[in-house]
């Protein structure tokens, strides 16, 4: 007896091969390619050891070239990711603790993290979570949230 469920099955035995076929020719193509271009770099390195590295200078202007016609709009919103730096969590903790007795006031993320960056050169690639692994060892402060907005006090 043919039912739904095994015309669903078939559908998808049928999806699943369609799947493979194409996974096999994407692969295919990409090795294609990718010997396409192994063997253009070899021929690339072969003519600029006849002509004595002449032609890399033109194509080594030709890149900055292309790179100064890259949008300033486009690289302002692209964002760079910073280089991650281990920090002495315990010594944060430290110049945390003494901060927030100065201020006598809370003080949200960002202020503590420019603070830290301006007077100990302490700076995050992630602020909340270099925030958040100092204050391990600083169970005596205080997190508040206002909306989005995280405060600290002593």
């Amino acid at each position: 007896m043919f039912n739904e469920r095994k015309a669903l099955q078939m559908t998808l035995q049928s999806l699943l091969e369609q799947r493979t076929v194409l996974r096999r020719q994407y692969v295919d193509q990409d090795k294609q390619l990718g010997t396409d271009i192994k063997q253009i770099l070899i021929r690339i390195r072969e003519l600029d050891g006849q002509e004595g590295m002449v032609g890399s200078e033109d194509a080594e202007e030709e890149a900055a070239t292309a790179a100064d016609e890259i949008p300033v709009e486009l690289t302002r919103r692209m964002k760079i990711r910073k280089a991650h730096i281990r920090h002495n969590y315990l010594e944060v903790a430290q110049h945390i603790e003494d901060l927030l007795r100065e201020s006598m006031m809370p003080m949200s993320l960002v202020e503590l993290c420019d603070e830290l960056k301006k007077r100990h050169e302490v700076d995050f690639a992630s602020p909340y979570i270099g925030v958040q692994k100092s204050l391990k060892y600083l169970p005596q402060v205080k997190i508040e949230k206002d909306g989005r907005k995280l405060t600290f006090s002593l």
